[in-house]
């Protein structure tokens, strides 16, 4: 095979794939609301929540309030998964399957505490974040979700 053989078909790879930004979906036009945007600034950001939210821990929250997502890129897969929300219970069942989630990702920090009581400040720090995220969970409900 030539070279010239080899890049036409990567072109041809590519076009197929989607992949470069000219390209559009029907989620790049879906209008989210407010919420999923508040949400993700506060919770993906390690920096801001204090954990890491992987690719299959979005799929594991999905599958708890039974939104079958697909692997993805994380933000294409957090975004699948705030459009299966349409009411304030399932806000409330994905907002506690993001609690639970937190809540099992803290815990080796806290082992770590224990373990290595000099390396505290660092870990309870993130732990801080983490539970203000949680905090966060309960605002985002009232704030969108108000009772009628």
């Amino acid at each position: 095979m030539k070279m010239e053989d080899l890049r036409k078909e990567f072109e041809n790879y590519m076009e197929d794939r989607c992949v470069t930004s000219e390209c559009e979906t029907e989620e790049d036009s879906y209008e989210y609301p407010d919420y999923v945007e508040a949400i993700n600034a506060e919770l993906m950001p390690p920096s801001k929540s204090g954990v890491y939210i992987s690719r299959w821990d979005l799929k594991m929250v999905g599958d708890a309030i039974d939104a079958s997502i697909a692997m993805d890129a994380r933000a294409r897969m957090y975004k699948m998964l705030m459009r299966s929300v349409h009411d304030k219970e399932t806000m409330g069942l994905l907002l506690g399957a993001f609690s639970s989630l937190i809540d099992a990702k803290i815990e080796p920090y806290k082992e770590m505490m224990n373990a290595y009581p000099v390396v505290s400040p660092i870990f309870q720090e993130k732990i801080d974040k983490a539970e203000r995220v949680k905090a966060y969970f309960e605002e985002v409900l009232k704030t969108y979700f108000p009772e009628e």
